[in-house]
């Protein structure tokens, strides 16, 4: 099968790609206890890769024939596609970096480190990059952090893509990128076919030749010959144009030779096959066509062709998937054979996994001691458990820090009090100093002295030098004359969640008493569930995913009824729900719309920005004012809050939490954002619901207990 030409593939986990159907604890047949989490989680990031992995080799294709079709345009009504580069808001992106004179390093390296110098990445006329270094050595797992929209994500699409000049060919990297735009009735088995373009190709070429030797007729077979032979000389030309841009010096002169010789060839094929078929080819065809197909059939045998398709199927089966099925837009997998690639590029893969989940992807990436890991992830629970590094994308430039992110927020912070104590120190030397100096200088003046008085002004010239200074805490600084530079703070977002109008009367928000709830009286997703909403509880529910915390949710807000049991509303209490679909819906209004025109109907404080050209951490904070605040609820009752913020953005909304005056219910699998909020923590499974009474900590003893097993 071969892609289409319109085909995204580059897409994000962005909108609810884990959706299971509520209340079910199976996903295709496959239980959700710990024995099987593997396969869950394998299954979870499973396609992504491999439509990630055909992304890259159809982004890489497709580049080569822009290059070569830019030099000869006629050939691009024959070979040209789009090309699959990530074009965020329809601007292209450009990366380049600095290489060497003889830019050995495209071709390969001894080791699989990557160390490249001066890289520069722009979309349009913005830059994300300027003259960074990137330094990833072998083994080693990175935590990349960054502010929403700093670029993270594009970065390791260049990455990921290879778009980096310089980048070593010899280091095989996987993008596991996130789902979205799908062809979604493509058969999984195909996909896994695809992903090695390779032989796809002469599948392709396998199916030209036997098209055109069944229809028995010498002249079709001769085209069909031709067909072949320019595309194979197209890309041989596309690589040659590559390396011919990319080399420089002796190295480059011998490119370009071969180039030419490549585009002499095309031009030479292109005129042939524009001419009328000869008698000569035409009797030549059916013979060369033979040897082609056995040549086909030798080479697919070599690589085991006439089995891939059940090679594919016997993986898709071990991995738990139906190999029968197609791709779901709201499912998304990993790729159970990572240790194959030097570099793993992991964009947000836990959100919408659950916490047994995450927690088994956790474990199973640190025994990757071999692959190179680099993780853009805002749980901060799992970026501690899987970073060794950190690098911090910030100011158009990427630092590096050892240790994982709570190591590098608490050295951060270390370095900053010493920083300041030092500017401090040498401001209070400074100043008596120059106060000293102008003592002397009067004196000076006042006795004619010029010999002082030019000693006064060269010791006032040094003073405007001082900088930082050499003690035992040295490491923080390069030279004794360098100024210091205090970190600029990242601004944190403003989320403030006002309070509601007091209560007249006491009691319970809600009281769940002995309910059971689902879609069938005959099978409900939870039974005999009582829970107490007070006016100022703080109540987390956590669990796998499809346990049925969604639709226990639902019951919360009225959106569905009690199949037995009753609940009790407080009838003056005002309720505000948020959930990720919300952030969806925004996308559903015109590109003029903004958010005043949408939050007005709410609340009349808020001020006008585009709401489709907010990031998706500024999309959340638009879709959760618009769900939640405009009537000043008494409950807020918040389903996966967290999902696409980054650090900055979850903490100022759990300082909101903590501050507002109302009650909370919230659904999340982020560990460190329950464990902040939350008084009291619920866990859902097997159709019950209970309190966990040692909180968020209990939940993970006992997801790791049923992840070990």
């Amino acid at each position: 099968m071969v892609l289409e030409p319109r085909m995204s593939i580059n897409v994000i986990l962005l909108r609810h790609i884990m959706t299971v159907p509520t209340g079910t604890d199976q996903i295709w047949g496959m239980t959700r206890d710990g024995t099987d989490m593997k396969n869950y989680v394998c299954n979870h990031l499973f396609v992504s890769s491999l439509l990630s992995y055909s992304n890259q080799k159809l982004a890489t294709r497709n580049s080569l024939l822009s290059m070569a079709e830019s030099r000869n345009p006629d050939l691009g009504s024959q070979t040209r596609r789009p090309s699959a580069r990530p074009k965020p808001g329809g601007s292209e992106v450009v990366a380049t970096s600095q290489v060497s004179r003889f830019h050995s390093e495209t071709l390969s390296t001894l080791s699989n480190d990557v160390d490249l110098k001066g890289m520069n990445i722009t979309i349009g006329n913005r830059s994300l990059l300027v003259d960074a270094d990137l330094r990833l050595f072998n083994g080693t797992h990175y935590g990349l952090i960054g502010q929403n929209g700093v670029g993270k994500s594009t970065l390791l699409k260049c990455i990921g893509y290879k778009q980096l000049a310089g980048f070593p060919s010899n280091i095989r990297v996987l993008y596991v990128e996130q789902l979205e735009g799908q062809d979604m009735s493509r058969p999984v088995v195909q996909v896994v076919m695809d992903a090695d373009l390779k032989m796809s190709r002469l599948r392709k070429e396998l199916h030209v030749v036997q098209s055109a030797l069944e229809a028995d007729n010498p002249a079709i077979v001769a085209q069909a010959m031709r067909q072949i032979r320019l595309e194979r000389l197209l890309e041989e030309k596309a690589a040659a144009d590559k390396i011919a841009l990319e080399r420089s010096g002796s190295r480059g002169a011998e490119a370009r030779k071969w180039l030419v010789k490549q585009e002499k060839l095309v031009e030479k094929t292109d005129t042939e096959n524009a001419s009328e078929l000869t008698q000569d080819e035409i009797h030549r065809a059916p013979t060369e066509a033979q040897d082609l197909l056995a040549e086909l059939f030798s080479v697919m045998e070599l690589h085991g062709e006439e089995t891939a398709e059940s090679k594919a199927r016997r993986i898709l089966k071990g991995l738990g998937f139906p190999s029968n099925g197609t791709i779901d837009l709201w499912k998304s997998f990993l790729v159970d054979g990572v240790s194959a690639w030097h570099i793993l590029l992991l964009d947000e893969p836990t959100n919408h996994l659950d916490l047994p989940a995450i927690i088994w992807l956790q474990d199973y990436l640190s025994e990757l001691e071999n692959t190179t890991i680099v993780t853009v992830s805002h749980d901060r629970a799992f970026l501690n458990a899987v970073a060794k590094e950190i690098i911090v994308f910030k100011d158009q430039t990427l630092t590096y820090h050892a240790g994982n992110f709570d190591e590098y927020l608490e050295n951060s912070e270390e370095k900053q009090k010493y920083l300041e104590k030092m500017a401090e120190a040498i401001e209070r030397k400074k100043g008596a100093a120059e106060k000293s100096v102008q003592v002397a200088m009067t004196r000076a003046r006042q006795s004619g002295d010029d010999k002082k008085m030019a000693q006064m002004a060269s010791r006032q010239r040094k003073l405007e030098r001082m900088g930082m200074e050499v003690n035992e805490k040295a490491g923080f600084h390069n030279s004794t004359r360098s100024e210091v530079e205090l970190d600029k703070a990242e601004r944190a977002p403003t989320w403030s969640i006002p309070d509601p109008i007091p209560l007249r009367q006491a009691g319970a928000i809600l009281e769940v008493e002995d309910v059971s709830i689902g879609y069938d009286r005959k099978r409900p997703i939870l039974t005999d569930v009582t829970l107490n909403v007070g006016q100022s509880s703080r109540v987390a529910i956590v669990g796998a995913n499809g346990a049925g915390k969604t639709t226990f949710m639902k019951l919360l807000v009225d959106e569905i009824a009690p199949i037995r049991g009753h609940i009790s509303r407080h009838t003056s209490a005002k309720i505000g729900y948020f959930t990720q679909h919300h952030v969806d819906d925004l996308h559903q209004y015109p590109e003029d719309t903004s958010a005043l025109s949408l939050l007005l109907e709410k609340d009349p404080q808020y001020r006008e920005q585009d709401v489709r050209a907010h990031l998706v951490g500024e999309m959340v904070r638009v879709a959760f004012a618009l769900n939640t605040l405009g009537s000043s609820p008494h409950l807020l009752v918040l389903d996966e809050p967290t999902n696409h913020l980054d650090f900055l953005t979850t903490q100022a909304l759990i300082e909101a939490l903590k501050s507002f005056g109302g009650a909370i219910v919230v659904v999340s699998h982020d560990q460190f954002f329950v464990s902040e909020v939350a008084d009291d923590v619920y866990l859902v499974k097997k159709e019950r619901m209970r309190r966990l009474h040692g909180g968020m900590q209990e939940y993970v003893r006992l997801c790791r207990k049923s992840v070990s097993r």
